[in-house]
């Protein structure tokens, strides 16, 4: 079994809604899902996260814990493709692209775009309805950016 079915795999026994309380948990979620996609969340992984929203002017004074403790709890439910399918829903139009460029720079920390990562990242672009062009713009600058980066392990 792949890393990606682990990461899509979904529970069996029952049924379980799940709906972001505000386009701010949406965000989250989908950022959380691509964090995750390896089956664990390091520090050094949320530290990137809440560095990445607290330099957005739309989460000044929001408090992030709750929504992170929320779409943590949401994903062992429903599991990653799960989050990012409902989440998605929610994201403000406007928002779709940089949204996407950041759950990008999460999947591309160290430099590679591994195959569950790209599967993960057509996911997201998919269900967020991004134009194929600036994903792939998106995705070659990314690249570039992270070119040899330097990977800090927990």
């Amino acid at each position: 079994m792949g890393l990606f079915d682990q990461f899509i795999k979904q529970p069996e026994s029952k049924i379980i809604t799940y709906k972001p309380l505000s386009d701010f948990e949406a965000w989250i979620g989908i950022l959380y899902a691509c964090m995750s996609a390896d089956g664990t969340v390091s520090d050094v992984e949320i530290d990137a996260l809440s560095r990445m929203i607290v330099l957005k002017q739309k989460f000044k004074g929001i408090d992030i814990s709750p929504l992170y403790d929320s779409v943590a709890e949401a994903k062992l439910k429903i599991g990653g493709i799960g989050l990012i399918e409902v989440c998605s829903e929610y994201v403000n139009e406007n928002d779709k692209a940089t949204l996407f460029s950041m759950a990008v720079e999460i999947v591309l920390a160290d430099g590679i775009l591994e195959k569950d990562e790209e599967k993960v990242i057509e996911l997201i672009a998919n269900h967020m309805k991004i134009e194929m062009e600036l994903v792939e713009k998106i995705i070659q600058v990314m690249l570039i950016r992270n070119r040899g980066n330097v990977v800090i392990v927990d």
